[in-house]
């Protein structure tokens, strides 16, 4: 979703005053009270950009106390005045409302967005597939395709996600991959995932695994953990790339520390047993015990054999039997064999000690 515009994009029939352009020179430099200034009074005459204007300040309190209502006063009388950026905005406050106003987002959504406002047809498309339906979803992909042909990334995206699900359109993977294709030249990281899943398994287009490679980095290089789990995986296995155990631990590092579990669980092993990085079955056990703690039973049965042998940390069988007896729920069987290898091991006390401490954190 977009916000608030801070600048004036779309124009009335009368350009900016001078007051106007003195108070956005102020405001562009920080100088809110400076910009309040210029505008009261131009606002006051009747400019639609010195109301657009005073609307941004009340709206967020800038040089002058929040005043909600207020803002919204100003941007309708400025969206009146055929200002884009003020139906925009207007668009963006009944969004973020809290109930949100729906009607009242789709209605000034629209207006900017029949005036060619890129992020209001955008905005107006997700509030439309959120409505649910197919008629609304229809809707959203002709905004969509609006937004795109002025060469939007995020609405390039989003047309490839409708017809890859066949959301609004018929279903088309290889006319999706060309809109992921298209977004990702243009930086976007949504679409340069989504490309590299396409060429990774070859979903409407021909199986490029070094084309996925390229475009797993592109996201990776932008934040995004999922790809940099699985380039982390290409890396490892020198697929569509060399070989590189040290680029795996990287990658696996970068999503593990976002909180990705295969990530974790994979770094979990590249340090227990230093592939590409120094051996360190401390810091192994831990990430195994983040992403066990998220569910990933591999990881569980992995902490588990830590555990119970004492890799990098104190030997603990009864913690070892929890996370065994968790992964075997999963249906992961050397946990159930290791769960009833260990089980023989404990105690009566201890046994007891282990169902009770599975059950309280199973709860």
């Amino acid at each position: 979703m977009g916000t608030s515009a801070n600048s004036p994009d779309h124009q009335p029939a009368e350009g900016p005053s001078q007051a106007d352009q003195d108070g956005f020179a102020a405001f562009e430099r920080g100088d809110y009270r400076t910009a309040g200034e210029r505008w009261a009074a131009s606002a006051e005459a009747g400019s639609a950009w010195a109301r657009l204007g005073m609307g941004i300040l009340y709206a967020d309190g800038l040089g002058l106390e929040a005043d909600a209502e207020r803002a919204r006063e100003y941007w309708t009388l400025a969206a009146d005045q055929g200002l884009i950026d003020a139906s925009f905005n207007l668009g963006v406050m009944a969004e973020k409302a809290d109930p949100a106003d729906t009607d009242a987002a789709r209605h000034w959504y629209g207006r900017a967005a029949e005036a060619g406002h890129v992020v209001a047809q955008n905005n107006l498309a997700v509030l439309l597939l959120n409505q649910g339906g197919e008629t609304a979803a229809k809707e959203a992909v002709q905004w969509w395709k609006r937004a795109a042909e002025h060469g939007d990334p995020d609405a390039l995206n989003s047309l490839g996600v409708a017809h890859q699900q066949g959301s609004g359109c018929a279903r088309d993977r290889a006319a999706a991959a060309e809109y992921y294709a298209r977004a990702a030249e243009a930086g976007h990281r949504d679409a340069a995932f989504n490309l590299a899943l396409a060429l990774e398994q070859g979903d409407g287009v021909a199986t490029d695994m070094t084309g996925a490679a390229h475009w797993y980095r592109q996201a990776a290089e932008a934040g995004d953990p999922d790809a940099a789990a699985r380039l982390g995986n290409l890396c490892r296995d020198g697929n569509g790339t060399q070989e590189d155990l040290t680029a795996a631990a990287h990658w696996y590092r970068a999503a593990a520390e976002a909180g990705h579990p295969q990530a974790q669980a994979n770094l979990g092993v590249l340090l227990d047993r230093g592939l590409g990085v120094p051996q360190d079955q401390a810091a192994a056990a831990r990430w195994y015990e983040a992403s066990a703690r998220q569910g990933l039973a591999p990881a569980q049965y992995n902490l588990g054999i830590v555990l119970a042998e004492g890799y990098g940390v104190e030997v603990d069988r009864v913690s070892a039997w929890v996370w065994f007896s968790r992964a075997a729920d999963q249906g992961h069987k050397p946990a159930a064999e290791a769960r009833d290898y260990i089980h023989q091991q404990l105690t009566p006390e201890q046994r007891a000690e282990a169902e009770a401490r599975k059950a309280e954190t199973s709860r």
